[in-house]
């Protein structure tokens, strides 16, 4: 026993002199880079031990001590905050931080090393396979399903009775999905509705983002033997077989459609960057398999769940953030409500991009949540070289940390910055440069237009059948660092119809 604890001891000690080694040009570079003291072997990974609802805290602490450029250690990874926004977004541009950082790894297992999670030419090239079916053109040719959709949310909201409380969310997130399979996917409401696992999917995907970010900031969790010991890996590989059964599946009803065209006819579709019918006649899941970009089956799914959930999730998220600042600002939602009155007649029943483009103070209402609740609270890269700014060098071969949600709270940028006001958005003021929702570069986000549109337009349509209230306060809220921002207590409101009588 003696002898087997003495060889642990060894190879633990020869592989620590050995990273110092490998390392030694950053760690001597880090030492120029103020930050928290550290652990030996932990860093500062106890700091993050608490409850994910208090990790933001830590990282404002940190802010605020050491400034806008400091480093923390989690075990041998070297992380980088950088929250001044002009250096920021010119890190985010440049070529020496294309590539995702460390912690992206723990989203490998849903998402697989493409579009979320890649790097490099396999993340470009699958990002420029898909980003047909996200231009600008595409998404105005979803319009159709985007308010179908919303009309049977609505529908459904009407069920619940006036004045209870409930999540919103629930509801949401089911009417983006079914959305989602019906744009990007390419699938019939039928079809969507009879796919296997769609809702443990739907109602257990919250639940994995948890888990992720809790491998990413536990550092006990990141040591793959201890983790295969837990419950949490159990529910993931549970969660996994759900979700590439169910991508099996979309695949398959894909599958029956190409096979009635022509080689010459997928061709074709797959060359035209012009034509608007070709952009969405192949969906994102046709093209993944079309493409020859994605040699192994399991790759082809875990890239099409990243399609899937980054829509759906995401959209309903900011969706009940919108709605729920209304029930908590109800002068905010009458002047909303009187927009939407003054934009849509009694007989228009449709959200176009017409109508869309009138209501500026929609977009102002939209840009002030995702100021306060960005789908990417922390984008971090891993830096290949050296790169010198102001005071300091970030050594290659650390992380790069842009804290988008802290920045975007920052009282230097924005006047009473955790407040609801979108009236700091009015077109006439210049929005601040730390304001950075849909990132930045040429990682930003993919579905930027697909995601506004469908935010818009299920927001218009619920807020145009009801005045929303919540028993709860904006000042009471309680949000939690998972992968995105999500509310401790969901996003409870009450329903009050507006008795609109339209012709």
């Amino acid at each position: 026993m003696f002898l087997f604890v003495s060889l642990v001891l060894t190879a633990v000690v020869a592989s620590w002199v050995a990273w110092r080694v490998k390392n030694r040009a950053m760690l001597r570079k880090s030492r120029d880079i103020p930050g928290p003291p550290t652990v030996p072997g932990l860093g500062n990974a106890l700091s993050f031990m608490g409850p994910p609802e208090r990790i933001s805290d830590v990282i404002g602490e940190m802010r605020q001590q050491y400034g806008d450029v400091f480093r923390f250690w989690l075990g041998p990874d070297l992380n980088v905050i950088v929250s001044d926004p002009e250096e920021a977004k010119s890190l985010l541009s440049n070529n020496k931080t294309s590539t995702k950082g460390p912690q992206y790894k723990y989203m490998t297992d849903y998402c697989g090393q493409g579009i979320l999670s890649g790097s490099g030419p396999v993340w470009r090239k699958r990002r420029k396979v898909v980003i047909p079916n996200y231009g600008r053109r595409a998404v105005q040719s979803y319009e159709v399903v985007f308010n179908q959709e919303a009309d049977v949310t609505v529908e459904r909201l009407k069920k619940i009775p006036e004045g209870k409380t409930f999540d919103i969310y629930d509801d949401i997130v089911r009417g983006t999905t079914y959305t989602v399979c019906q744009t990007l996917m390419g699938l019939t409401r039928e079809q969507t509705l009879k796919l296997p696992y769609l809702e443990a999917v739907i109602t257990e995907s919250h639940d994995q983002y948890l888990i992720v970010f809790k491998r990413m900031t536990k550092w006990y969790l990141q040591i793959d033997l201890l983790y295969y010991l837990t419950k949490l890996y159990h529910q993931q590989q549970v969660f996994i077989k759900k979700m590439l059964d169910l991508g099996d599946s979309i695949v398959r009803l894909r599958l029956k459609i190409l096979e009635t065209m022509t080689d010459e006819k997928k061709r074709e579709l797959l060359d035209s960057k012009s034509d608007e019918k070709s952009n969405t006649e192949l969906s994102v899941v046709d093209r993944l398999v079309l493409s020859n970009q994605i040699p192994e089956y399991d790759e082809i799914l875990k890239e099409l769940f990243t399609a899937f959930t980054s829509s759906q999730e995401a959209t309903a998220k900011i969706t009940s953030y919108l709605l729920q600042m209304m029930a908590y600002h109800p002068e905010c939602q009458e002047k909303l409500y009187a927009e939407i009155q003054d934009v849509l007649d009694a007989n228009e029943k449709d959200v176009t991009d017409e109508h869309i483009k009138q209501m500026t103070y929609l977009d102002m209402v939209f840009k002030e949540v995702i100021r306060l609740f960005p789908i990417g609270v922390m984008l971090q890269r891993t830096l290949t070289e050296d790169i010198k700014l102001r005071n300091v060098t970030l050594p290659a071969g650390c992380s790069l940390v842009i804290p988008i949600f802290h920045m975007q709270r920052d009282k230097r940028y924005w006047e009473n910055p955790n407040a609801f006001n979108p009236e700091r958005f009015e077109p006439c003021k210049p929005i601040p440069e730390a304001y950075l929702p849909f990132s930045h570069g040429p990682m930003d986000c993919l579905g930027r237009y697909f995601g506004t549109k469908l935010v818009k337009t299920v927001s218009v349509k619920i807020l145009r059948e009801f005045r929303l209230t919540s028993p709860e306060r904006y000042e009471d809220m309680r949000l939690v660092m998972a992968v995105s921002v999500a509310s401790v207590n969901g996003y409870p409101v009450q329903l009050h119809p507006r008795n609109v009588i339209q012709n």
